[in-house]
């Protein structure tokens, strides 16, 4: 079908006025039709993701449904529709209506549905899934993307997030030519409603462990050396379930960044909705500094993600990396599993951009360590692989952790109070989160990461992996490429558009201060927004002293990354 005819095939299928208006305004612009009308919008990372708008290639209430519908007929297809599903969603302004579409349609077609009854975490329709044995889950939200942006991201069965070779047969499934009309819709009373509170309250049930209990007293008072946190949601839908956790785990109350506390999708004063990105965590820091707070702690918008700030010898604001938080989580949850270790394995995952040190952590503390694709798909797959195991920890550099096996999902609101209780343990010993990662260097090698991105027009982006891949450089920062691998070689058992590079241990001339480390390098195309993401690290086995060559490795990385994103991404 040419974009022109399916254009008004669209337009009698929307039920939405504004994406209707925006139709009938860029009809007659031939460049419009293209860019909204040409292409379909594809499951990547972490599901669907694009800009608002209408036509097949933007998020909207007719690809709602669409994706719903194809859902709905793999679980008939598979024989599981009398499980149902259910179906959340976050604060984003169109969210709600998507999340309703899909529910009717999937009640429409005789599969019982249930639906959140108000904007939630990820997690807990994650977790929502698992507890009433659905057979799918829809989750509408673009997580972290930036504020004109939507998505949905799709679970099956076995709880965890769609794979190969599921997620093309229902994007096989997503039929163009015939679009799903309100016709199809059940009655909204047809699809069963899930009080918000009760939902919380299962969720923090399933994944929060209780405090210490004495029998004599009752749960034990956090300890005094517990820190004061300061906690952003960045005007997402995580701070009712975070403080409920918190409450529930025994830990202090956390100071909220007020003005971000509610759920509110046009994030009023945020620079991007993104945890990750530079001045998103100001105004939490600005707010720890006036209260004398010890950590912040934010979620990113559907709260599945988190990232913490500590402070410093000399108190000043530190942000963790992700590996380095995936480390920290990595070596409390192992000592909580350590005593398990008798009568099952214990099993942790990582993605294959993320850090090395849990990985090496795993090896020196007898844990299986899997190494997975990027994606919590992935990451998870060991945990259902593996199920007479003690699931310990899974995680990816991006701020994505797994301190518990009730959500087969990253979970930023269990991370954040087992964070917050390592780091009150840490502080009853008379140290902090930096210290612990020195002592864990000293122990499993030093291991510094870093991470760059670059915005890019995905033809852009495609052009440049294709040249690294039949032009691999011979040298990046003076060091000489000793080895590359292409992860789209057929003969992996999940191709990606991956490419990882091995430096040489020196640079040619063995001068200067670089020292004489590992150094490896990913590169890949965002599955979630127009990027090209470079990932990096450089290891030391044996370090010397520990902060100097540190810094002597960021210097190292910085430079690495530079050039990368100078020869490879110009043409972004």
């Amino acid at each position: 079908m040419r974009p022109t005819e399916l254009l008004d095939v669209w337009l009698a299928a929307d039920p939405d006025p504004w994406t209707r208006r925006a139709i009938e305004d860029g009809r007659d612009h031939a460049a419009w039709v293209h860019e909204h009308f040409s292409n379909v919008l594809r499951f990547g990372t972490a599901g669907l993701r694009g800009a608002t708008g209408p036509g097949p290639n933007r998020m909207n209430r007719v690809m709602a449904r669409l994706v719903a519908r194809a859902v709905g007929a793999e679980l008939i297809s598979a024989g599981l529709a009398s499980r149902g599903a259910v179906v959340g969603f976050d604060a984003r302004p169109d969210s709600h209506d998507m999340a309703v579409d899909a529910a009717r349609l999937l009640a429409g077609m005789g599969i019982p549905t249930a639906i959140i009854g108000g904007a939630a975490p990820t997690p807990l329709l994650a977790r929502q899934l698992l507890a009433r044995s659905a057979g799918a889950a829809l989750m509408v939200t673009a997580s972290h993307n930036p504020r004109g942006d939507n998505g949905l991201k799709a679970y099956w069965a076995d709880g965890t997030q769609i794979r190969p070779p599921l997620d093309r047969r229902i994007e096989a499934r997503m039929d163009l030519s015939s679009l799903p009309s309100d016709g199809d819709l059940a009655a909204r009373h047809e699809v069963e409603s899930l009080d918000a509170r009760s939902v919380i309250a299962e969720y923090v049930g399933a994944t929060i462990r209780p405090p210490t209990f004495d029998s004599s007293s009752g749960p034990a008072d956090p300890p005094p050396d517990m820190p004061q946190v300061v906690y952003t949601a960045l005007c997402g839908v995580g701070s009712q379930t975070l403080g409920h956790a918190f409450a529930v785990a025994s830990l202090p109350p956390p100071l909220y960044v007020e003005h971000q506390r509610h759920p509110d999708g046009s994030f009023p004063g945020l620079p991007y909705p993104n945890p990750e990105e530079p001045g998103t965590l100001d105004d939490a820091l600005a707010l720890a500094d006036e209260q004398g707070a010890d950590l912040v702690l934010a979620n990113d918008p559907d709260a599945d993600r988190l990232a913490v700030a500590v402070r410093n010898r000399r108190g000043a604001w530190c942000r963790l990396s992700g590996d380095e938080l995936g480390t920290l989580l990595c070596d409390w949850m192992i000592g909580l599993a350590s005593d398990e270790r008798r009568t099952r394995p214990l099993i942790s995952a990582s993605s294959v951009v993320s850090g090395r040190m849990a990985e090496a952590l795993c090896t020196a503390r007898g844990v299986e360590h899997h190494r997975t694709l990027t994606g919590f798909k992935w990451i998870m797959e060991p945990r259902l692989a593996h199920p007479d195991a003690r699931w310990v920890f899974g995680y990816e550099e991006a701020l994505g952790y797994s301190v518990t096996d009730a959500v087969l999902d990253k979970d930023g609101i269990s991370a954040a109070v087992e964070f917050v209780r390592l780091a009150g343990a840490l502080a009853a010993r008379g140290i902090g989160p930096l210290e612990r990662l020195d002592e864990l260097a000293a122990e499993v090698g030093l291991h510094v990461t870093a991470a760059a991105s670059v915005r890019a027009s995905p033809e852009a982006i495609s052009s440049a992996m294709s040249e690294l891949r039949s032009h691999p450089p011979r040298t990046i920062a003076g060091r000489a490429v000793t080895n590359v691998v292409d992860w789209l070689d057929p003969s992996k058992p999940h191709p990606a558009d991956l490419v990882e590079v091995e430096l040489a241990l020196a640079t040619a001339n063995g001068g200067g201060h670089d020292p004489e480390a590992q150094v490896r390098i990913c590169i890949r195309p965002s599955g979630t927004e127009p990027k090209a993401k470079i990932y990096l690290e450089a290891v030391i086995p044996t370090p010397g002293d520990i902060r100097t060559d540190r810094r002597h490795l960021g210097k190292l990385l910085d430079a690495v990354a530079a050039e990368m994103s100078a020869s490879l991404f110009a043409v972004g």
